[in-house]
């Protein structure tokens, strides 16, 4: 376990002064389980941020868009409250917001339609968020009150643009259900501990690090750094301690999200807890009219291109915001919410890369080697790192895969697709979540365009068919379309192809001028020079058991042929 770095002494120093009980109330210590796990900063567990001014300086770090102010979350707490007085008001927090008088309805209009890109989509927009703003605070409400014990509940939080939302959302739910004045001196704070759990890792970026340690300053929280390395190994502590319950920022549609509800135990394997999903319906743009319209901050690295932050091996910026001049929008511009993770994962597309170049001021046309023989593309390491059933459900880096399955016979129902079912039943076994699946012709355009769409958006693709030696088998081409490279001939590749011709059917032999899956005949000599070419920059990885048929990989791409028991075999390899 490590902790996290905080900003300066001195600015430590300031922000803990500045924070005091508010209504002249004390607040309960609560003290940090020793679960391996080491609080930020020791800060008292003052009351709810929000409740009570700050008189400190209260400048944000270069790591934040936006501030807190002298009242932290103060408009969010007002406004979540103001239905509480008014008479026949429903129990829904957000309700007073509809209020066409009320000021943050207004910015919530004006917001959604610059999201949206339009006023009538902006007022659908609008509207549809203001009712999961509602069920949201809803269930921060009930949750607080569930699990109101000392060190029962944390809210994880990582930094990115759903943790704030969830942290900024909770605290104010329970500041607004606190009575005017501090209510009953005697009776202990609905959510007691304050605390924050953030998944430390030595890929984190220092800007999101910097991020985390301020907002747990400036919001007085308490906050314990667990080494991502041993997440499950925490959190069974953590629950031995005395957790109950974690709140998370997951939305749908994030990977492990399928069957999780607002309220969902954890999965077998894993201790007791409950997690908490207050914004699992949310939107994308949702989570920016939350963010933009009540003026509160969030790492300043979504202004600057990033959609989705991971780890630094894991991130690049969206190619979707890249502007002409070679800048890149803020992640609020965004219109396809779908490409939401675009920058995520292994996929570090061609396209990515040459818009950093140009961001950079360097050619757009990128330098790339001719095929790599004999080494194990990055990809390919970090999937086989995976195990047999090593996935875990609440793990901090959850892989996903796309599978592309190629052939007009598959298409015209002359033949049955069984690599599919075989290959998602092995993914899931391995943790790994399949978000898309597609069949797709024997077309280099069709399949660029599928291959290219699935490695900007999952961290493996897994391509089957197309590799044999006739007109119709394009997929190596269509691969190295997709990253607008040329294919070249493998030396290697193509001299055990040679030195494989005259071997009987059946080990691995041309002879027939047809791979494991080709089914025409041409000369030996063609056939091998055909299917020794793949995509420039192409891992070509060789194993020592006699097959004279390596596993091609392109950045994430994993090239595997169509017949299923060869299929299998180099999946298995």
């Amino acid at each position: 376990a490590v902790a996290a770095p905080t900003p300066s002494a001195a600015a430590a120093a300031a922000a803990t002064a500045s924070i005091a009980p508010a209504g002249g109330v004390s607040a309960p210590s609560i003290g940090v389980p020793d679960v391996g796990a080491t609080p930020v900063a020791s800060v008292p567990a003052a009351a709810v941020a929000g409740t009570a001014p700050m008189t400190a300086c209260h400048a944000s770090p270069s790591s934040a868009t936006g501030s807190f102010g002298s009242d932290p979350l103060c408009r969010l707490v007002s406004a979540l409250a103001g239905s509480a007085g008014r008479a026949g008001a429903s129990d829904a927090l957000a309700g007073g917001l509809r209020s066409e008088a009320s000021g943050d309805f207004a910015r919530i209009r004006a917001d959604a339609a610059r999201i949206a890109g339009s006023q009538e989509a902006g007022a659908v927009l609008a509207e549809d968020f203001l009712t999961a703003l509602e069920r949201s605070a809803s269930a921060c409400k009930r949750a607080a009150a569930l699990y109101a014990g000392s060190g029962e509940l944390a809210i994880s939080f990582n930094g990115g643009k759903d943790a704030c939302v969830v942290l900024y959302l909770f605290l104010a739910c329970v500041a607004a259900a606190v009575p005017a004045g501090g209510g009953d001196s005697s009776r202990e704070s609905p959510w007691a501990g304050k605390t924050v759990i953030f998944f430390d890792s030595d890929s984190e970026f220092p800007m999101v690090r910097d991020f985390v340690a301020w907002v747990v300053q400036r919001l007085g929280l308490r906050m314990l750094s667990v080494a991502s390395k041993n997440f499950k190994r925490g959190m069974e502590e953590l629950v031995s301690s005395g957790m109950r319950a974690v709140v998370m920022g997951q939305r749908r549609g994030d990977p492990w999200t399928a069957d999780v509800g607002v309220f969902s135990p954890s999965s077998d394997g894993w201790p007791p807890f409950m997690r908490i999903n207050p914004i699992i319906d949310w939107s994308y743009s949702h989570v920016w009219l939350f963010l933009l319209s009540f003026g509160l901050p969030y790492c300043s690295m979504y202004d600057e291109g990033y959609t989705s932050i991971g780890s630094i091996t894991d991130t690049l910026k969206n190619p979707d915001l890249l502007r002409p001049d070679g800048s890149y929008a803020p992640a609020y511009e965004l219109r396809d919410a779908s490409s939401e993770r675009a920058g995520r994962g292994a996929a570090a597309s061609t396209k990515s890369k040459k818009a950093d170049s140009v961001a950079e001021g360097r050619s757009a046309d990128l330098q790339t080697s001719s095929a790599k023989s004999s080494e194990v593309s990055p990809c390919m390491d970090s999937f086989k790192s995976l195990g047999d059933g090593g996935g875990a459900e609440e793990g901090p880096k959850p892989r996903t895969a796309g599978v592309a399955v190629i052939g007009n016979e598959l298409l015209s129902g002359k033949v049955r697709d069984v690599n599919a079912h075989y290959l998602c039943g092995q993914l899931h076994a391995r943790g790994v979540v399949v978000k898309y699946l597609e069949v797709i012709p024997d077309e280099i355009e069709a399949i660029a365009r599928c291959v290219g769409r699935m490695s900007a958006r999952c961290d493996f693709v897994f391509t089957s068919g197309g590799l044999g030696p006739t007109h119709d088998d394009k997929t190596m081409a269509g691969v190295a379309a997709a990253f607008d490279e040329e294919l070249v001939e493998d030396a290697r590749f193509f001299s055990m192809l040679s030195s494989s011709v005259g071997r009987p059917r059946g080990a691995g032999s041309v002879a027939s001028g047809a791979p494991p899956g080709g089914n025409e005949r041409t000369s030996p000599e063609a056939a091998c020079h055909k299917m020794a070419c793949v995509p420039r920059g192409a891992h070509v990885e060789w194993l020592d058991d006699g097959s004279p048929w390596p596993i091609v990989s392109m950045r994430n791409v994993h090239i595997l042929a169509g017949q299923p028991g060869a299929f299998r075999a180099m999946f298995e390899r």
